[in-house]
């Protein structure tokens, strides 16, 4: 006798009940309230990139920076500190205070300078007030500060030198010091660094003593217009920047170059001054 066949049917669907629909609609909702995008900077040329953020802000570029290493020889130098500049000759260099400017990277012959800019008001053709827009790159170097912002810098790669001003630019003279930024090297100086429109700023200012004798006065050494407007200086070597990093160099300042061959037994400074200014470039190197 042939057995029945069974059928099998499949249960009916279960509904979902009301509650897990509600679920189901307010879910989506739910993770978007639960993300929060974060902010960060989203370019690698920046030197704070942030690979995780999701909105891009607050960018932050390379700046070209100076690390100054004052030296006397293979001495540290340090202010008021007696040193021999010649056998058997001794003096100290009480102070030395001197602005750079106009610094420019080669790269494959091409000079690249930093991109701040920065309006100034300076004195009109006739003495009145105007806005010059310069390359804000100006530094006023002495020894109570080490290291220097140049600017900002973002090419990337291997340069073959730099260039640089013993100086300011002539029309950098024009500047009117009480008008500038607060904090800017063009400020008005304790050490009277602007001597008027016609002058402008000292370049270089060196305060020595020609001996070691205690009641020898101290001679100050004032490089401004029209015996010394600016020079400028080319330093050849490899510099390398990283993308991404800031680009730090290092400030030779060696007053041992500065003083050679400087004869502070005649006592005639404009002829010391010839000699110091021909020294500026071995004096003054940049090193990678």
């Amino acid at each position: 006798m042939q057995k029945p066949v069974q059928q099998k049917f499949a249960p009916p669907p279960t509904r979902p009940s009301p509650f897990a629909l509600l679920l189901l609609a307010f879910l989506p909702f739910a993770f978007t309230a639960c993300f929060e995008p974060r902010e960060g900077c989203l370019d690698i040329e920046a030197t704070n990139f942030d690979a995780a953020a999701d909105e891009n802000c607050c960018c932050l570029y390379p700046a070209l920076r100076l690390t100054l290493l004052p030296r006397y020889d293979t001495l540290v130098w340090k202010p008021d500190t007696t040193y021999e500049y010649a056998p058997g000759q001794w003096f100290r260099i009480k102070q030395a205070v001197f602005y750079l400017s106009d610094f420019q990277l080669v790269q494959n012959g091409t000079a690249i300078p930093v991109s701040d800019t920065l309006g100034l008001a300076t004195f009109g053709t006739n003495n009145d007030t105007v806005r010059t827009v310069f390359t804000n790159d100006f530094q006023l170097i002495r020894r109570t500060a080490v290291n220097y912002t140049v600017g900002t810098f973002r090419p990337a790669g291997t340069f073959e030198s730099i260039r640089f001003r013993v100086g300011l630019p002539d029309a950098a003279r024009r500047v009117i010091p009480d008008l500038a930024p607060e904090g800017h090297p063009l400020r008005p100086q304790s050490e009277g660094l602007w001597l008027g429109a016609d002058t402008g700023f000292v370049a270089l200012r060196l305060i020595i003593t020609r001996d070691t004798f205690d009641t020898t006065p101290p001679d100050t050494l004032v490089f401004s217009h029209p015996d010394f407007t600016s020079l400028v200086i080319q330093n050849d070597a490899v510099y390398q920047h990283e993308s991404g990093y800031d680009f730090s160099l290092q400030l030779v300042a060696d007053f041992r170059e500065l003083f050679r061959d400087v004869d502070l037994t005649t006592g005639d400074i404009s002829v010391w001054k010839a000699r110091i200014v021909a020294n500026l470039p071995q004096a003054l190197r940049v090193l990678p």
